[in-house]
């Protein structure tokens, strides 16, 4: 639902303007998806490199929902703020 590109100097170099992209995850499907935060790499002209799980565990192997990531900022300290519908809170991450 939510995305963001990473273009604060906090964060490590390879993940300078790759994209993190949060996965709301679905509700009608027989086997649950989604609920995730991905990073999609792309190189310096915005070429596509790959996707990969940035943080996960939201959802369960159960099926349990412990979360639903939806929206993404990214200030200029280096902060990530996600929000999450599902328990109305906001998650901070913070670059290593």
């Amino acid at each position: 639902m939510g995305l963001a590109f990473v273009t604060s100097d906090g964060w490590p170099a390879d993940y300078k303007d790759n994209l993190i992209v949060a996965f709301h995850g679905s509700w009608n499907r027989t086997v649950p998806t989604g609920d995730k935060l991905v990073r999609i790499r792309l190189d310096k002209q915005g070429n596509y490199l790959g996707t990969e799980d940035f943080i996960t565990g939201w959802l369960q192997p159960s099926g349990t929902k412990l979360g639903r990531p939806v929206g993404i900022i990214l200030r200029s300290d280096g902060n990530m703020y996600v929000s999450d519908d599902s328990s109305g809170g906001i998650y901070r991450i913070a670059p290593l």
